[in-house]
């Protein structure tokens, strides 16, 4: 019995649940010190200092999940921002004051539109080396911000943060690119729930361009990334009338998940399973049924999944025999 490979694995959830610990000590030491810097600077009345110091412990506070206080801190450093020139408040933290608090909101299931709009009169000047942020964490902020106001349905209002966000990933390096192509996706999804059709083809085109890059070179982070791009322009190109390219897109989906169920790399294989139907409607549409032949995965791993009308329609595409249909 070979017992090396679990005991890595239980040394390994060990080390996590460890570093987890630390970092809820790291911030519960900063937070210590936090409160005596507020406390200092309160009996001083409302300034700049004191501004940053609220920002940092509500960040603090919201890390270690005390929502409630983390709100009173950043909307008192909100309160003092408002009154301070503007050239006086650093667009890293007047940006960082408002996208923590719509965050919170968000989590809170309220709407977050109203802070990230505030937040993002300042995001123009925003840069790597501005408080508060590097390039990665304004990158990280540009994406969930965009994300959550999608989840909002203010596609519109995305659509700012992320083309800063596109802006600050800008670069040749492995993280860059795959940040640049996640940001893609996002703003052809919002592109979509605008019905700028055409904009979300363009987008994801940009998209698959860079993960078939990054693939090749053996650096795409997410392989399911390059395939959510390939099946959002499928359907944009379908809403178009361009179902030849759509086929395309989907069998090119296909493919790259096959690819990942052939390695034991594809945790869901539904997705597999239902895209094999989308691309069936697909080659349908064009009047190419058999023209690409297909071997679906065993029945048997996948029942279940799809309805008995899913599976015949499946078996008619790609001309097999199911047992039993």
């Amino acid at each position: 019995m070979n017992v090396a490979g679990p005991a890595a694995i239980l040394i390994r959830a060990g080390d996590m649940d460890g570093a987890m610990e630390k970092t809820d000590s790291h911030l519960e030491a900063s937070l210590e010190g936090l409160n005596d810097r507020v406390n200092e600077l309160e009996s001083a009345g409302a300034s700049a200092d004191l501004m940053e110091a609220y920002v940092n412990r509500g960040c603090v506070l919201s890390m270690l999940g005390y929502r409630t206080s983390a709100l009173d801190d950043l909307e008192s450093a909100a309160g003092i921002a408002s009154g301070l020139p503007s050239s006086e408040v650093d667009p890293g933290t007047f940006v960082k004051i408002h996208t923590a608090i719509a965050s919170i909101i968000m989590d809170q299931g309220g709407d977050p539109v109203e802070e990230y709009m505030l937040a993002a009169t300042r995001l123009k000047p925003l840069h790597p080396g501005s408080a508060h942020f590097d390039k990665r964490s304004a990158v990280r902020m540009c994406s969930i911000a965009a994300e959550d106001l999608m989840d909002s349905d203010y596609p519109d209002c995305a659509v700012q943060y992320l083309e800063k966000g596109m802006e600050l990933a800008s670069g040749t390096d492995p993280w860059s690119q795959n940040r640049l192509l996640d940001l893609l996706i996002q703003s052809a999804e919002a592109a979509d729930a605008m019905n700028d059709v055409r904009g979300a083809v363009d987008r994801c085109s940009q998209a698959i361009e860079i993960g078939s890059e990054l693939i090749e070179k053996g650096l795409l982070e997410d392989v399911e990334q390059l395939v959510s791009a390939l099946v959002l322009r499928a359907s944009s190109e379908s809403d178009l009338g361009l179902n030849e390219n759509s086929a395309i897109d989907l069998e090119a989906a296909v493919n790259i998940l096959e690819g990942m169920l052939e390695n034991h790399r594809l945790p869901d294989t539904e997705v597999l399973m239902t895209l094999h139907h989308d691309l069936a409607g697909a080659l349908m549409k064009v009047g190419k049924v058999g023209l690409f032949p297909r071997i679906l995965p065993d029945p048997s791993i996948l029942s279940g999944f799809l309805s008995r009308n899913d599976w015949a329609s499946l078996a008619f595409v790609h001309n097999i025999h199911i047992s039993g249909l």
